[in-house]
């Protein structure tokens, strides 16, 4: 179905030299009741805010895909259900459920299993939000279920009330809600999500992306043998132990690309990698471009 969504695509919304969005329209649906954030001056540089918020119907037959995504959506389900991909791993969303659309990674949403489908959106952006992602760990959900679907739905009234009205104080009340919802999502998703041991594994590992790693030594150092480690993560995150690391690895090099100067050897040596060649070759077999070209598109998410 994805190849052949991509092949009937009636509709190229966003192509730009980093993101692409496109999908089919189905009528006049997906019909988006969204709020944008138009402060006078815009608010860009602003650490976190809320970027665009309101609700989204869809009929069957709508289709829409991202690559490498800059923009991170939070998409609540109230009624129908959507099927979700994100980075090949798919989804059946129902009613009371929620997905998140990361940065930089690719996923489709569809409307297949039913004829009419209603979600509320709230879309977040700023310099800090991946960090932001990364210390929460939501930079690795995909879909939870909200343990308090009325502090939520809250929330999203909250943020169109900011932006449907007057610029006072918006930079302020924009960054706090951001910060309270995505507070809330990270509560959820350590409650509901992964046993403890791997969420100590997973804080370890980020703690310490610099170390050379192997399975037997992450294991050992949490006294687990290597097929448990094994299992644990296909269990929970859907991939290897050494899968997850280098995607981390990855993740905070993009971040640091896009965050700050520092020379890639100097990026190379904190993400774990000896050198700067061996690093690029792996950084562009994962992305698809070298260091320095997705430095130059850094623009894209800030």
């Amino acid at each position: 179905m994805t190849q052949e969504n991509r092949r009937k695509c009636s509709r190229m919304i966003k192509d730009s030299e980093y993101s692409r969005l496109g999908g089919i329209n189905v009528g006049k649906y997906p019909l988006h009741h969204f709020l944008f954030d138009h402060s006078t001056p815009l608010l860009e540089n602003w650490p976190i805010r809320i970027d665009f918020a309101g609700d989204d119907e869809w009929r069957r037959g709508c289709y829409r895909f991202r690559e490498r995504s800059d923009t991170f959506a939070i998409e609540y389900m109230k009624q129908g259900t959507l099927r979700f991909t994100q980075n090949r791993q798919s989804y059946t969303v129902q009613p009371g459920e929620l997905f998140l659309v990361r940065l930089g990674d690719d996923s489709e949403i569809e409307c297949c299993d039913c004829d009419y489908a209603f979600k509320r959106t709230f879309a977040i952006a700023g310099p800090l939000l991946g960090p932001l992602l990364t210390s929460l760990g939501l930079d690795r959900a995909d879909v939870m279920t909200p343990s308090d679907p009325a502090a939520l739905d809250a929330l999203f009234d909250r943020a169109r009330e900011i932006l449907d009205g007057s610029a006072e104080d918006r930079q302020r009340r924009s960054a706090l809600l951001s910060f309270e919802i995505l507070l809330m999502l990270a509560e959820d998703y350590k409650q509901h999500d992964h046993p403890e041991i791997l969420q100590k594994i997973l804080r370890y590992l980020d703690a310490h992306l610099d170390r050379p790693h192997t399975i037997e030594r992450i294991a050992s150092e949490f006294r687990l043998s290597p097929a448990t480690l094994h299992r644990l993560f296909r269990k929970h995150l859907g991939e290897t132990p050494i899968n997850f690391l280098i995607h981390r690895r990855m993740e905070t090099a993009m971040r640091l690309l896009r965050l700050t100067e520092q020379p890639i050897k100097s990026i190379a040596y904190q993400v774990g990698y000896p050198n700067a060649l061996y690093f690029s070759t792996e950084f562009h077999r994962h992305t698809g471009e070298s260091p320095t070209a997705f430095r130059r598109r850094r623009q894209y998410y800030d």
